[in-house]
């Protein structure tokens, strides 16, 4: 009941996610996907994808998805980070597995920022937003229902 970590505590590695830091540097600079990402835990195939820019050439998308195979990850943890860099693109390629994904589960904390991001993108996400929710929203909890209601989106 004091500030700080209990004495009994394993103390966090803080070299943890260097080598996934490193290979975020490298792909930035135009490497390769990493080779190592198969082998990676969850946590170190999150902290890669989410620590790449934002904002990517589909070119870069391209070389991710045809290395790591992300659009068919199994773990979906790992696959909202990347379909949440995908929608952020625009990046075709992702829409069968965002689809796949927003009408199979329902879960809010991937449910609504996938679906207000791609609300918010009137020309290309809008449409993509309009088409899973009309499908999906019977699926969804009424808290998530009510708050994508907001969106206009039908349904």
């Amino acid at each position: 009941y004091k500030p700080g970590l209990p004495s009994n505590v394993a103390r966090p590695d803080p070299a943890a996610f260097a080598s996934v830091d490193q290979s975020v540097r490298a792909f930035v600079a135009g490497g390769a996907a990493p080779s190592a990402f198969s082998g990676w835990t969850t946590a170190e195939k999150m902290r890669f994808i989410n620590k790449l820019p934002r904002k990517m050439a589909t070119s870069r998308l391209d070389a991710l998805n045809n290395a790591l195979k992300l659009n068919d990850a199994g773990n979906n943890e790992v696959l909202f980070a990347w379909l949440d860099l995908a929608v952020r693109n625009r990046y075709d390629p992702a829409v069968p597995a965002l689809e796949r994904f927003l009408t199979t589960q329902g879960r809010r904390k991937f449910v609504q920022p996938l679906i207000k991001t791609l609300a918010a993108d009137s020309q290309w996400g809008r449409p993509i937003a309009v088409r899973v929710y009309k499908v999906a929203r019977s699926s969804y909890h009424p808290i998530t229902q009510r708050d994508l209601d907001q969106l206009k989106l039908g349904g």
